[in-house]
């Protein structure tokens, strides 16, 4: 008779032996975790002037979250923003070996900035890197206000022309859930996706997708925290959590 636990042993074995199956579901590629600091998550942290810091949700809701702060300063625009991803020790960048791909970038936000200043401040930027002299060096796109008290996604071209495709009151001092899905391309089968709330939202355009290039130059870098024009004075602050890179909106709704 085979003893319970040499059948055990022989059983795992014979699992241990099988043929792997690839999972279907990619899953995350990146994560912004608050817990490895921003120096380990962002391939470069922007402070001109400002702080980037792990910190827990002022509002007691959410946990650790990465705070980003800016303050008045003498040099014009004044910005603190973490720049691209890192993974591994190493920078993971959305470049030419990514184009046809479609990619989700998903994370939760809480902006204490003032959107009624009659000057642009800037949350969330998709930005190019690695552009020719002609090419524009910003875009594809863009979370802003104008100072109008309303939040606009903004598209930009190649050849420079931008383009507001969505917009709403700007939501200040309340946690919200943002998704934008795009496909890297650079050319016109590229396009974007947003939803808020888990509400895919619909563009100008009357559709869910707008179409556009979401790549020229080498590289995108995701930038999340605070970019605004110099005239706006006071603190400003926004707070980023559950960031993430995925393949299906699935992978980073928060």
């Amino acid at each position: 008779m085979r003893r319970p636990h040499l059948a055990f042993a022989l059983a795992l074995a014979a699992v241990l032996t099988m043929p792997v199956q690839a999972s279907a579901v990619p899953g995350v590629l990146w994560e912004a975790d608050p817990k490895l600091g921003p120096a380990a998550v962002f391939d470069g942290l922007e402070r001109d002037p400002g702080a980037i810091t792990a910190a827990n949700d002022p509002q007691g809701k959410y946990g650790p979250s990465i705070k980003y702060e800016t303050w008045d300063w003498s040099e014009g625009k004044e910005r603190c923003e973490s720049r691209g991803m890192r993974k591994n020790g190493s920078p993971y960048r959305l470049g030419a070996a990514e184009v046809g791909q479609t990619f989700y970038f998903g994370w939760r936000a809480l902006w204490q900035v003032n959107p009624n200043g009659k000057h642009w401040i800037a949350v969330y930027q998709l930005h190019i890197s690695g552009a020719s002299g002609g090419q524009p060096k910003s875009g594809p796109f863009v979370l802003r206000t104008l100072g109008d008290g309303k939040l606009h996604f903004q598209l930009t071209s190649p050849n420079g022309g931008t383009k507001h495709i969505w917009s709403t009151d700007f939501p200040v001092n309340q946690w919200n859930d943002w998704v934008i899905g795009f496909k890297l391309s650079r050319g016109g089968d590229g396009w974007v996706e947003l939803w808020r709330n888990g509400e895919q939202q619909t563009f100008t355009n009357g559709q869910k997708r707008y179409p556009g290039a979401t790549l020229w130059g080498t590289h995108v870098n995701t930038k999340w925290g605070v970019y605004r024009s110099g005239p706006n004075s006071g603190r400003a602050t926004a707070w980023l959590n559950s960031g993430k890179l995925g393949t299906s909106y699935a992978d980073v709704a928060p």
